[in-house]
Formats: structure tokens, sequence, C-alpha cells
């Protein structure tokens, strides 16, 4: 009732659209403008500073390194997650996260097992300033989530503002705000796959991080505050 109360109503992920419309609201009512992430924290560095980054935050410096970010939970895909970095040793892994719902997270005795005694070539640093993001983003090479469902997770475009090759779960909602500019696996065999082709072919790195900074653009502070505008104007314009 509060909902059908509004005038107008803007949702961040286009996926409520569809539920909004389910429960009776007119969808000429309703309007897409997602969040934004900051170029201030989260933008392209050189490689002398991505090798600076690696020294700072004690990661192997020649290594190819997967970042994977989001709380530990099994609907993130931690468990893959960790699977994939057991069948390639030849990487190295970190997952920045923690446990935000402590025992009560789903998996949480085998999953804090995991954390305390990781494979050597992973790294669990636990939850970090999101100043700091920025930094354990552009000290890696690519940006992995196997999350099961998602929302809209922000830690995408993050990694994406930072120039970050993406690599997710074939999951419906990407199509639709990514515009197919990743790369997608199904399953930890299909993961492996993308990522051992990634880092052997430099070709394929340079287009996935040229749409990654596409996918930037599009969420960019600049661009959606031009939507915000445009919307604004609108509704000015029918309330004369």
């Amino acid at each position: 009732a509060f909902y059908k109360r509004m005038d107008q109503l803007v949702v961040v992920n286009p996926s409520f659209i569809k539920d909004l419309t389910a429960y009776g609201i007119d969808k000429n009512k309703i309007s897409y403008i997602p969040n934004f992430v900051s170029k201030r924290h989260f933008h392209l560095v050189d490689s002398q500073q991505k090798l600076k980054l690696r020294k700072k935050l004690s990661l192997p410096i020649k290594k190819f390194i997967v970042i994977g970010v989001g709380q530990i939970q099994e609907r993130k895909g931690v468990l893959d997650f960790v699977k994939i970095a057991e069948l390639l040793p030849q990487f190295y892994f970190v997952w920045v996260g923690g446990f935000s719902f402590g025992r009560i997270t789903d998996g949480y005795e085998q999953l804090k097992r995991i954390v305390n005694a990781p494979p050597s070539n992973l790294k669990f640093p636990g939850i970090i300033n999101r100043n700091s993001m920025g930094d354990y983003y552009n000290a890696c090479d690519v940006f992995f989530l196997p999350s099961y469902n998602e929302l809209f997770p922000m830690s995408i475009l993050e990694a994406a503002s930072c120039g970050l090759p993406v690599v997710v779960r074939n999951l419906n909602l990407y199509r639709s705000i990514l515009a197919e500019k990743y790369l997608s696996g199904q399953n930890i065999q299909e993961f492996r796959k993308v990522l051992e082709k990634l880092s052997a072919d430099k070709e394929l790195q340079v287009k996935q991080q040229a749409a990654s900074q596409a996918i930037s653009e599009e969420y960019s502070e600049e661009h959606l505050a031009k939507k915000w505008l445009k919307f604004y104007r609108s509704q000015s314009e029918l309330n004369q």
C-alpha cells in the first residue's frame, strides 16, 4: 500500500520492476537508476603502482592473482572459490570479506575451518575498510564472484572501475545490468577453464579490461548524475 501511494518509484535494480508490477504498480511509474561507483576510491593504476600495492598487501609479486569479495557464506560461492584455488595452484587467490552474520551463517563450521587453514595459495584478509578496497582490487588481475544469487553486487562495479576483467556465474541478472561485458561459467570446471584462458591470453585480458571500463563508465557518477537530472526534469514537466 505504501508503494502504491507514491507518484514515482526509483529502483536501483532492474529486477525489482517485475516484482513491483506484479504487485499492481503501473510500470510507467517506475524508473531504474542504479547506484554509482566513486572514481576517487576505485580507479585504474599503472603497473608500477600495482607492484607497490602487492608489496604493501603482502601478495606474491609475479603470480596471476584472482580476487573475490563478499560475506563468507555458501550463497556467495566461497566453497567453489576455494575448490578452484586448489585446482589452480599456479595462481594466487584472495577473498576479502568476513562472517558478517557470525555462527548463523550457512555452512559456518566448514567455512570457518577453511578460513583458519586455507590452501597455501589462498588468503582471507577479513573485513577491510572500504577506503582500502581499491588497493586490493588494483593489486589483482581478475575479479571472480561465483555467487549463486545476487541482487546487485557493488563489488562487481568497483572491480570494473579498477579495470579488472570480471568473471561471474551465469546468472540472468548480469545480462541485464552488465550487458555481456564479462566472462562467465556455470560450474567449477568451466570457471577453471575461463581463468586459465584469461591468464594465458593477453588479447583476451585487454578485451575484458576494456569491457570493464565500459561498465565503469555506465555506472560512473557523471553518467548517473545525467540520468537523475533527466528524471527530475521529466517529473517537473509532468507537474507543470
